[in-house]
């Protein structure tokens, strides 16, 4: 069950160092991971915009940088060596070398943000906000199109061949789908509520969009099949609706609620809770574990019976002060 951890809580001394702490209190560095896991870092954005790469062994600062602005999300670019965080409340874009640990570039699109994805062959960065989606060349980090899709485009997801692209829209209660190839929209899928974020299964076959439903805040997920635009099924998760994610063999979605995070049975629906009040939430490419954006600390849990694995204090302090708090987290592309 929950709620038992099984291996060391690790800390940060400082923004660029880290200490392990096991749970006994003893000094030590045993640290249990998951087997089969494939992503050695992830990449975690704060809300005051700081970018932190941790090595998921041990919960090691590795890298990262400040963008000087709040943060809403982060993608990653494996092969160009390049992190773009979003910030959203300034309406920019920044480009970052998380290896130099500097910023390298930013746009301004004028305009609030929200979320980002990144196209699996790397060649378009998507970017939502404002009534529209921003496609950016990351070969040139510029604003290549913007595609009108209305309303308050939130949460995006690719298609894993990166064919289409996917918008949560809050304001009309639809799943906007666009052709990427034509950056046009080819459907609007009608999920209800106030669309928050969407998530794709590994092998493409389903989409799952997170919902809030005012003026009780009852939180949905909703599957919605890619191949006829329409919903499957809809299943209420608890209060709230944020984050979305799917685990490897698509059997279990993971849902970032106001005071918990919801686990979604993908075939029977039944649904449990998990006492983590988190953010986000996020499912490495292959990797059974599961992130959690919990406040000044990251949760990593085994995605096969939601053990805890362990939990990475975040470094460095905030403008004002405090602890930096995880706004997103991602990961690189297999």
């Amino acid at each position: 069950m929950w709620g038992r951890r099984r291996t060391a809580a690790l800390g940060t001394a400082a923004l660029l160092l880290a200490c392990a702490i096991p749970t006994s209190g003893r000094p030590g560095s045993d640290v249990v991971t998951a087997a089969s896991t494939t992503a050695p870092r992830a990449y975690v954005v704060t809300n005051a915009g700081r970018l932190q790469v941790l090595d998921t062994t041990d919960g090691t600062v590795v890298g990262g940088a400040n963008t000087g602005a709040r943060g809403t999300d982060v993608a990653v670019d494996r092969d160009r060596g390049r992190v773009y965080v979003v910030n959203g409340w300034s309406g920019g874009i920044t480009a970052v070398d998380p290896e130099a640990g500097r910023v390298v570039g930013r746009i301004d699109a004028g305009a609030p943000l929200a979320h980002a994805v990144l196209r699996p062959d790397g060649r378009r960065l998507y970017v939502s906000g404002s009534g529209n989606v921003a496609v950016i060349d990351p070969a040139t980090f510029r604003m290549v199109a913007a595609v009108e899709v209305g309303g308050q485009p939130l949460g995006l997801a690719t298609s894993p061949d990166g064919h289409h692209l996917y918008v949560a829209n809050a304001q009309d209660g639809t799943l906007r789908v666009l052709d990427t190839a034509a950056a046009s929209q080819e459907a609007s899928v009608e999920v209800g509520g106030l669309p928050q974020r969407v998530a794709v299964s590994p092998d493409g076959t389903a989409v799952y969009v997170s919902s809030l439903h005012l003026p009780d805040r009852t939180g949905t997920v909703s599957l919605v099949d890619p191949r006829t635009a329409r919903v499957v099924w809809s299943t209420a998760v608890g209060e709230g609706a944020g984050s979305v994610a799917v685990t490897p063999d698509g059997r279990h979605v993971y849902v970032a609620l106001d005071r918990s995070v919801a686990v979604v049975d993908t075939a029977t629906r039944a649904t449990r809770s998990l006492p983590f009040a988190a953010r986000a939430v996020a499912v490495p490419p292959g990797d059974r574990r599961v992130f959690l954006a919990t406040g000044e600390t990251t949760t990593v849990l085994d995605g096969a019976d939601d053990e805890v694995l362990a939990t990475f204090q975040l470094g460095g302090l905030d403008d004002d002060g405090r602890g930096s708090e995880a706004a997103a987290i991602a990961f690189e592309a297999p």
